[in-house]
């Protein structure tokens, strides 16, 4: 029997508690990995052809879709402040429901001109199961929904934890997982990871976590990654200057890694950790000196503090990093998309760079996800080129749509879900999207 890719593995063992294993419950899918097991993906697409439908959506967000059998969720922003959870339904693209869930806007630090036009409040993508959909908004409000769009429950998490004191404003979203939603809070005030019972908002664990970090280095943007090994589940958080791992049920902290300082003040975190059965990848980035940043590689299974362990860290890459994007791992390579739109593709193992490629388009904001031997690279300008996974950068097609393009895409039973500030996209062939 051919082996699957260990990612592609993952893929099925994370949504064995989920009814549909072709779902996408939230950002960069079930655990984050970015990598789907389907098949019988879209290669070509244009505003003619292989859209199985496209709506134009109330207000704007930049949150990523989360899908389950029924719905795609999203959430969005009204020019009111109005704050509203979406679900879509799968087969016709209609809206079957819109909730309001209150007003607010983006808790942000920074000058306004640096972050109004990239996002809002309604940036953190929501996460779903079968029975549930969960809300996170960058002004703290977080609210859940049954599929029929009843409120189960709601919670204010800076009116309870504290205010976000972050100069972008709160970008991280939510990790759906098991019985908990875990959300990490990572800012220049209060710092934290947080487990809730998924069905009540009770608080099941809180973990501080204020670490050394120089001024914008503080604030981190990046979303909860889960690796599950043969050894262990570990719920894995980047911010701060720092990547460290959990136990998901208790809070327990099973290690903790630095060297992902920028000399900057600007310096932060956005890209979420990477992961592998071997190696995890985390970036920095420094966008006040060109884009440049680092990476840093750390071995699966470690304990304690992993930060001066050269055992524990195979290799450090000191340029070119991503910035916003987060890469993606795929059969012992890494496939990164900096803001410039420069394709980088990696050795997993010691670092050492396949190729570098330069895909078109102004900028890049949405992060790489991989399916059905097909890498997906989504620009900003709604340009989105597919490459064929290995070290010789093969580009497969490139596509084009209409729209700004900030959230990364979802696939689902053959579809991939592509959300502007203003449009989805179902891309794939009607006949799929209908079932």
């Amino acid at each position: 029997m051919t082996r699957l890719p260990f990612l592609a593995l993952l893929g099925l063992l994370c949504t064995t508690s989920i009814a549909h294993a072709e779902n996408w419950p939230g950002f960069r899918g079930a655990a984050g990995t970015g990598v789907s097991s389907e098949a019988d993906l879209p290669l070509k697409w244009s505003l003619k052809e292989n859209i199985a439908w496209h709506i134009n959506l109330p207000g704007r967000g930049d949150s990523s879709p989360a899908v389950n059998s029924r719905h795609v969720y999203l959430t969005t922003q009204d020019e009111d402040t109005s704050l509203w959870v979406l679900a879509i339904d799968r087969r016709s693209g209609n809206i079957a429901w819109k909730k309001n869930v209150g007003r607010g806007v983006l808790a942000a630090n920074g000058p306004k001109n640096l972050y109004v036009h990239r996002h809002n409040a309604a940036t953190p993508c929501p996460s779903a199961d079968e029975e549930h959909v969960w809300a996170y908004f960058g002004s703290g409000q977080l609210v859940c929904f049954t599929v029929e769009g009843d409120e189960v429950w709601r919670r204010n998490l800076v009116k309870e934890y504290g205010p976000y004191e972050i100069t972008f404003g709160m970008g991280s979203s939510p990790r759906l997982w098991g019985e908990h939603l875990y959300i990490a809070c990572m800012t220049k005030g209060p710092s934290y990871v947080l487990a809730l019972d998924k069905l009540t908002g009770d608080e099941v664990w809180k973990k501080p976590r204020r670490l050394p970090a120089f001024k914008d280095g503080a604030d981190a943007y990046s979303t909860p990654i889960i690796l599950q090994t043969p050894q262990r589940t570990e719920l894995l958080v980047a911010g701060a200057d720092h990547i460290n791992s959990y136990n998901p049920l208790s809070g327990e902290q099973n290690w903790i890694c630095g060297g992902l300082k920028i000399k900057s003040e600007f310096g932060r975190i956005i890209a979420s950790p990477v992961v592998s059965e071997s190696t995890i990848v985390q970036c920095s980035a420094n966008p006040g000196n060109g884009g440049a940043g680092r990476a840093i590689a750390i071995k699966t299974g470690g304990r304690g503090d992993l930060t001066s362990d050269k055992s524990m860290r195979p290799w450090v890459f000191p340029r070119e990093s991503s910035d916003i994007t987060t890469p993606t791992a795929y059969d012992g390579k890494l496939y990164m998309v900096r803001e410039n739109g420069v394709a980088l593709c990696m050795d997993l193992a010691t670092g050492n760079v396949h190729y570098r490629k330069r895909l078109g388009g102004k900028s890049y904001r949405a992060s790489v996800i991989i399916g059905d031997g097909k890498v997906y690279c989504l620009g900003k300008d709604g340009l989105c080129t597919v490459l064929k996974p290995g070290v010789e950068g093969e580009v497969l097609a490139k596509n084009q749509l209409t729209g700004q393009f900030f959230a990364t895409p979802a696939i689902s039973d053959g579809v991939i879900y592509l959300r502007g500030h203003h449009q989805l996209y179902a891309v794939g062939r009607a006949q799929v999207a209908a079932k």
